[in-house]
């Protein structure tokens, strides 16, 4: 088994996402590509990622490879990243996994193989009445901003022609998504929605902005939200978060 990516970024900024949700992971490396499904310790939140084959630079997978990692142990590797490296991952074997950083001075890894059961999920197919793209920038600001001044919530409401993030007790923080200001590049929309969520679950898949610069929401009434992130070459990390009920 041999991949190989051109930047290593994009797969640092998946590792830490993975650090805050999970104590273990489990790569699905496949002839069609990377999968890897995940439910947070909390098990309100469901993350999906997707590398297709073609995204790689190099993909040489011959038959399915099971690589699980401790998240933590793979978050201080990927902190030998330093701006825009390749990075690459080899096994003949099933125990060992040899991480690359490659730059100016290639970094070896050797990560034990652990066996980590994939979750059970069962099949659910929401219909949102909201799809909207947002400037992942102003995303990541406006989550932000709400932490200032709420501890555990924000609201996400949309219409027709804008969708707003808001959140406070005693002080009140809004920001609102528009086509005029660039922040909403486009908006399918069945009615008017408004949802609260853990806005601490929000944070810990910010680091996902940096994948692309527009993020995907859709969300109905008191729904689940699902957050997609995508990258280029096709890969994608989605993201499906239990709204909170009052």
């Amino acid at each position: 088994m041999h991949v190989y990516y051109d930047d290593a970024r994009d797969i640092k900024a998946i590792i830490q996402t993975l650090t805050k949700l999970v104590d273990e992971a489990l790569f699905e490396i496949k002839p069609e590509g990377i999968k890897l499904t995940a439910v947070d310790r909390a098990k309100i939140s469901l993350i999906n990622i997707d590398l297709p084959a073609e995204m790689f630079k190099e993909y040489e997978v011959q038959e399915e490879y099971k690589f699980g990692f401790n998240t933590q142990y793979m978050s201080k590797l990927m902190k030998a990243v330093k701006g825009k490296q390749a990075i690459s991952l080899d096994a003949d074997n099933e125990e060992v996994v040899k991480l690359t950083i490659i730059g100016a001075i290639n970094r070896d890894f050797n990560i034990r193989n652990i066996q980590v059961l994939p979750p059970e999920i069962p099949e659910a197919n929401f219909e949102f009445d909201v799809k909207a793209s947002i400037s992942s920038k102003g995303l990541k600001t406006a989550i932000s901003e709400v932490s200032q001044v709420s501890k555990d919530s924000v609201t996400i409401y949309a219409n027709e022609e804008k969708v707003v993030i808001r959140g406070g007790e005693e002080s009140k923080v809004e920001s609102e998504f528009t086509k005029e200001t660039g922040a909403l590049a486009d908006i399918e929309f069945t009615k008017e929605a408004t949802a609260t969520y853990d806005i601490n679950y929000i944070d810990n898949v910010l680091q996902l902005t940096k994948l692309s610069d527009y993020t995907k929401l859709a969300f109905s009434d008191q729904k689940p939200l699902q957050m997609e992130f995508s990258m280029e070459g096709g890969g994608k990390v989605t993201y499906l978060l239990a709204p909170k009920l009052s």
